[in-house]
C-alpha cells in the first residue's frame, strides 16, 4: 500500500530535500506491497515542485544510494520509467498510525495551549466549558512591562524636577504678581536654562512676554511651555537703531488694561528685588 510506502519515507529514508519530495511522490503512486510505480521526470517536476535539473539530479543519487531502483523491462502508459523502493517492501506503519479515525483510541485529545479561561458567574450561566474567568480588580493592571513602568513614572514626579531655585524665586513672584499664574515643575537643566533667559534679556522681558501671552481667565501653564516661549528672545530681531527710517507695518495692539496692571506690579517686584 502506498501508506506504508510513504511512511518507509518518513521514517526511514535518508534522503533530504528534493530527494525526499521524489520518493514521496513515487511512494504516493505505489500501489500494492511491491513498493513499485511509474513515473515520468514531467510528473515529478510537478509533484516536487522543483526544477526539473534538480529532480534530474536526486533522482540519480537516490539510485545510487540504493533507496531507488529502475525496474529493467517495465514501462508506464506512456512509456514512464517504473522504479521500486526496495528497502520499503515488507515496511508496515505503527499500529498506532493505523488505528481509523473515531476508533477507541482517538478520543477527545486534550490541547495543552488552550486557554482554560472561565466567566464569572453561577451554574445558570452556561455552559461549563465556557466560563471564561476575566481578570478583574486591583491586580488586573498593565500585564507588560512596558505598560507597568510606565504608568509608575506617570505616577511619580518627573526624574529630575525640584522646586524653584532661589535665583528664580524672584521671576516667580514677579509672574505672580502680574497675574501669570506658572506650574513650576522644571527639572534642574530646565531651570538652568530658565535663568540663562534672565541673564540675557533681563526678568523684566520675560515677564512682559509672559503677560502679554496670557488671556483673562486662562489657567496656570507649566513653566516648561513659557521656557520655550521665552527661548524665542535668542531669535528675536535686534530693535532698530535710533533715527531709523523703518517704520513697522502694523501697531503692537496695546494689552488689557488689567494686565498692564498687572504687568507694572510684577515689575516693580523685580525692580524692589534688584532684578530690573
Amino acid at each position: 500500500m502506498s501508506l506504508d510506502a510513504m511512511d518507509w519515507v518518513w521514517t526511514r529514508s535518508a534522503a533530504k530535500g528534493t530527494g525526499r519530495m521524489v520518493l514521496l511522490a513515487i511512494a504516493d503512486k505505489c500501489p500494492g506491497p511491491d513498493c513499485t510505480a511509474y513515473a515520468g521526470t514531467t510528473m515529478l517536476v510537478q509533484r516536487t515542485n522543483a526544477a526539473r535539473s534538480s529532480v534530474v539530479t536526486a533522482v540519480d543519487k537516490l539510485l545510487k544510494s540504493g533507496e531507488l531502483e529502475v525496474v529493467e523491462g517495465a514501462t508506464g502508459p506512456r512509456r514512464e520509467t517504473v522504479y521500486r523502493l526496495p528497502l520499503a517492501i515488507g515496511h508496515r506503519r505503527a499500529e498506532s498510525d493505523s488505528t481509523p479515525y473515531g476508533g477507541p483510541k482517538s478520543g477527545p485529545v486534550r490541547n495543552p495551549d488552550r486557554s482554560e479561561n472561565r466567566t464569572l458567574g453561577g451554574t445558570d450561566s452556561g455552559p461549563q466549558g465556557y466560563e471564561n474567568r476575566t481578570p478583574t480588580g486591583p491586580e488586573s493592571g498593565p500585564q507588560n512591562a512596558y505598560e507597568r513602568n510606565h504608568q509608575e513614572e506617570q505616577q511619580q514626579p518627573r526624574a529630575g524636577a525640584s522646586p524653584v531655585v532661589e535665583q528664580l524665586r524672584p521671576l516667580a513672584d514677579a509672574l505672580a504678581a502680574a497675574g501669570v499664574e506658572v506650574r513650576w515643575t522644571l527639572g534642574l537643566g530646565e531651570q538652568r536654562d530658565v535663568w540663562r533667559l534672565v541673564q540675557a534679556h533681563g526678568a523684566a522681558a520675560l515677564v512682559d512676554l509672559a503677560a502679554r501671552r496670557t488671556h483673562p481667565g486662562d489657567g496656570p501653564k507649566p513653566a516648561r511651555y513659557w521656557l520655550r516661549v521665552w527661548s524665542d528672545l535668542d531669535h528675536a530681531p535686534a530693535a532698530a537703531p535710533h533715527g531709523s527710517n523703518v517704520v513697522p507695518l502694523r501697531p503692537a495692539p496695546a494689552a488689557p488694561t488689567s494686565h498692564t496692571d498687572n504687568l507694572a506690579a510684577g515689575l516693580a517686584l523685580l525692580e524692589k528685588e534688584g532684578f530690573a
